[in-house]
């Protein structure tokens, strides 16, 4: 028993939880040593993202570096701020720049004739149409001169046929007319003109020496104006400097009326002797080399025809035999055969074009009379009043230019000139011829002669005792088939989508939609002609819109209504029909400002209707301060330059609008000497990339160039470099820090022992110690400019020898940082994405690769953990049991000493008895 209550004791005495705690830790050991292993790796982590963070850092300062703004922000100097105003650009490049203002822009303006009372009544009746453009006077550009090499600006010296000589300035001249001008205001007795693509010049003097042309200096002008003869003649005939050839843009030919097209379609049929056809598409063709190279390789099967540009025109020569003649023939709704002169019969077996363009300073007179043209070509014959005669043949002629030389070149039969000049109205929208012998023995007298209709279409046909034939306005064409709607509209926007109700007088309906798909004005025409109307949509005769001609023959009103939108409106084809001397009813869908004018309307009255349209003009009445007659109708176009110019036709009223301002570009001289300088216009003061970089507003004309120098922001520069080095030693810094090893303590740091810190920092210095460019080029590494690795890897900055490099050579400086292919912020920036690129970086590989190996650290743990749970329960429960067993037999020896104690004093009672 004594046994057994010692056992009890000792088990019952024991604390289970302890115990099962004490088996518990020493069997998780091996987890113990697994978590000391994850705070080795988080350690680890810790120092890789430290160097991430400081790359990131640095990446911004290489990003500033590769950046085109922090090498492009200069300081200007500007020697005459009145003069110009200059602003630079990220593509600006450091130097001196010369830029001097020729002439300011101008807005168009015309006045009416006076009145004493603009609020009184005119008592008239009729209409007023102002229209852009319709201009006969479209001087070229010199820079289309010579093949495209354009003309060598400078000084020319002339010499008329008396001795007397002039030196022309034209380094400021921008197109054809301004040597024209130049030349005429010169004063001495020589007049310029041009013809086709030559200038002309004619001795006045009637004296007999040499007309001469000369250089001035070392100059080339005279050379590339095809001028620089001398001949013993009164006229001097330059050479050839205008010519089409192979880069001609679509938009240089037939006057800038373009080629309508149907794209993926046809747009020539060929018919040829054999009687085969050729169909020929244009499609994505820009230049009129693309045309012919389309040609040609349409009639290379079979060796059917070929073509070429020949002397400013398309010739195709057939190859084929056969009865049939070569013909051309539009397809598909195109106009090519008008763009490209291809209506001409063959002779032969060749057929050859018209020309493609006009000359110097002309139009072609096939775009006359809304495109209308002459309808028979023929001659004219001419009376001076002296009654001297001439007749002059204008069958082949083909330009405006033709004709009025022609006219001022006409003789008698005897050889004796005529009294006659032709040239363009004050208004440069028809022709004028002014009689100027003085003598009233004849009248003037302009007829055609033998059929023809030349002087008839150009209305210049007169028999008059008067000195002067005005001729009417010759209906320009500017708007074709393939005009564009997206500024079509009175107020210069897209026409409207939408649809409209065409009521013919004879009742019918109807309904024409104008979609996005809807392009040109070809377009519309095509919409309105396959409506089923009958109403036929055509070019007007005006050359600037579109004319709806009703055929119904019904008494009703021929109308146009807009159903949905406004896209009649925006055409113009709401204009109330008039009935034509044929019987029919038209509408003129001018684009124009049209203004009814009734009687009871005032000269303000009638501008504020113009004002009410809004779009090409602003109309305002003004004072003179004349003490008769004193206010004035103004006109002012809306948008200045050359562009802005418009025409009034006041259809007889007799307004009496003249011009008084004439809507001119500005002009600016770019360069100071006149072998590099270049002049450009723009319709307003403004000139984008005048020089590449750099913009420049003229503010008032200057005698000088004014002198701009561009010069880099070397405090701006200077510390984006400072701050570039500056992150870069403190990843070294921090690089240096993360792989120390404390030999006193024995301490090692998060990446003592790592490859990593010492790999980046090889491949960064590779990149500093980089050399680049051409062998001998100034600028070639950043040694150049003041960067270098010392000792310990970090980077010096010397600003010293930045500053110097930024002075010599500033261009040099900012290619060696910014070039797109060798550039150093380029290639850095490069690198520092091969290391920390967030999803593609090999540090970031690395982080993300210990970052995997701790996650599986730590589910190990876990599952170590979630085991030995189970085990601790088990244990537990086991002692648990244990101690129950222990309790039942410490009772069991509790009952046993109870019954020996009995039992002893059962036996003493026994003996004692």
């Amino acid at each position: 028993m004594t046994g057994i209550r010692s056992t009890t004791g000792l088990v019952s005495g024991l604390d289970i939880g302890s115990l099962v705690t004490a088996i518990i830790n020493a069997e998780r050991a091996p987890a113990a040593r697994l978590e000391t292993r994850t705070k080795a790796l988080q350690a680890t982590q810790a120092g890789l993202g430290q160097l991430q963070a400081q790359l990131l850092s640095l990446s911004s300062s290489a990003v500033t570096l590769n950046s085109r703004t922090t090498f492009s922000s200069l300081s200007l100097t500007n020697s005459d701020p009145a003069q110009v105003a200059v602003s630079t650009k990220t593509t600006s490049l450091a130097g001196t720049y010369g830029f001097q203002t020729i002439q300011l822009a101008t807005s168009h303006r015309v006045a009416s004739k006076g009145v004493s009372d603009p609020s009184a009544a005119l008592g008239l009746t009729g209409q007023v149409a102002i229209r852009r453009g319709g201009d006969l006077s479209r001087p070229v550009k010199l820079d289309l001169l010579n093949d495209g090499q354009g003309v060598r600006l400078g000084q020319i010296k002339i010499t008329d046929r008396s001795g007397a000589a002039a030196t022309v300035d034209l380094r400021n001249s921008v197109t054809s007319g301004d040597v024209v001008d130049a030349i005429n205001n010169a004063g001495i007795g020589v007049s310029a003109s041009v013809l086709d693509g030559q200038f002309l010049l004619r001795d006045t003097t009637g004296q007999a020496g040499n007309l001469t042309v000369a250089e001035v200096g070392s100059g080339h002008t005279a050379t590339d104006l095809g001028l620089a003869q001398s001949v013993a003649s009164s006229t001097l005939s330059g050479n050839t400097v205008l010519r089409v050839t192979d880069q001609f843009t679509l938009g240089l030919l037939n006057d800038g009326n373009g080629l309508q097209q149907t794209a993926g379609s046809d747009d020539l049929r060929l018919h040829l002797a054999s009687g085969a056809n050729v169909d020929v598409n244009l499609d994505d063709v820009k230049t009129i080399g693309g045309v012919v190279n389309k040609l040609n390789a349409a009639g290379q099967t079979g060796n059917t025809f070929t073509a070429a540009l020949v002397n400013n025109r398309i010739v195709i020569t057939d190859h084929t035999t056969g009865s049939d003649a070569l013909s051309v023939e539009n397809l598909n709704g195109s106009n090519a055969t008008d763009v490209f002169g291809l209506k001409s019969s063959a002779s032969g077996n060749v057929l050859t074009g018209t020309r493609l363009i006009p000359g110097l300073n002309s139009v072609l007179l096939k775009n006359l009379r809304g495109g209308q043209g002459i309808e028979q070509p023929g001659s004219i014959s001419l009376t001076d009043r002296t009654g001297a005669t001439a007749t002059v043949d204008l069958s082949s002629a083909q330009s405006l230019d033709e004709v009025l030389n022609a006219i001022n070149t006409a003789t008698t039969g005897g050889g004796a000139p005529l009294a006659l000049k032709a040239e363009l109205n004050s208004a440069g929208t028809g022709i004028v011829v002014r009689d100027s012998s003085g003598s009233t023995a004849s009248n003037l007298i302009i007829a055609d002669v033998g059929g023809g209709t030349t002087a008839a279409n150009l209305g210049i046909a007169t028999d008059t005792a008067s000195n002067e034939a005005t001729g009417s306005a010759l209906g320009f064409r500017q708007v074709n088939e393939a005009t564009s709607l997206d500024n079509y509209s009175p107020q210069g926007f897209r026409v409207s989508s939408g649809s409209f109700q065409i009521k013919d007088s004879a009742g019918n309906l109807k309904v024409v939609n104008i979609t996005s798909a809807v392009k040109t004005i070809g377009d519309v025409l095509d919409r309105i002609n396959a409506s089923g109307s009958l109403v036929t949509a055509k070019l007007n005769s005006s050359g600037d819109g579109i004319e709806l001609v009703d055929n119904a023959g019904g008494t009703g009103t021929f109308s146009v209504t807009d159903l949905g939108g406004k896209a009649a409106s925006d055409l113009r084809l709401t204009n109330t029909a008039v009935t034509g001397t044929d019987g029919k009813q038209r509408i003129d869908a001018r684009q124009a400002l049209t203004v009814d004018v009734v009687a009871t309307d005032s000269l303000a009255a009638i501008g504020a209707k113009i004002s009410l349209l809004g779009g090409t003009v602003r109309a305002s009445v003004s004072s003179t301060g004349a003490a008769l007659n004193g206010f004035r109708l103004s006109l002012q176009s809306t948008s200045s330059g050359q562009a802005g110019r418009f025409q009034v036709d006041d259809g007889g009223l007799n307004l009496g609008f003249n011009a008084v301002d004439v809507g001119r570009d500005a002009v600016l001289r770019v360069g100071g000497t006149d072998s590099t300088a270049t002049v450009l216009t723009s319709s307003s003061n403004t000139f984008t990339n005048a020089v590449s970089g750099f913009d420049v507003t003229a503010l008032k004309v200057g005698t000088t160039p004014a002198t701009i120098t561009a010069s880099p922001d070397t405090q701006k520069i200077e510390t984006a470099l400072q701050s570039f080095v500056n992150s870069y030693n403190a990843y070294i810094d921090t690089a240096t820090t993360l792989t120390k090893f404390d030999s006193t303590t024995g301490q090692r740091a998060a990446l003592q022992g790592s490859n990593t810190p010492l790999n980046i920092q090889l491949k960064l210095n590779t990149l500093f110690n980089r050399v680049t460019g051409t062998e001998g080029a100034p600028i070639r590494s950043l040694a150049d400019v003041g960067i270098r690795l010392t000792a310990g890897g970090k980077l010096s900055f010397d600003s010293s020898k930045l500053d110097t490099a930024l002075q010599d050579h500033p261009n040099e400086v900012r290619t060696l940082f910014t070039d797109t292919t060798t550039g150093f912020g380029t290639a850095f920036s490069t690198a520092l994405d091969q290391l920390n690129n967030a999803t593609t970086g090999s540090l970031t590989a690395q982080v993300n690769g210990v970052q995997k190996t701790i996650e599986s650290l730590q589910k190990r743990v876990k599952d170590f953990d979630s085991q030995l749970a189970v085990r601790q329960q088990r244990l537990e429960q086991k002692f648990a049991n244990m101690e129950t067993i222990l309790s039942g037999l410490q009772s069991q020896q509790g009952t046993l000493t109870t019954l020996t104690s009995v039992l002893a004093n059962l036996r003493g009672t026994s003996s004692s008895g």
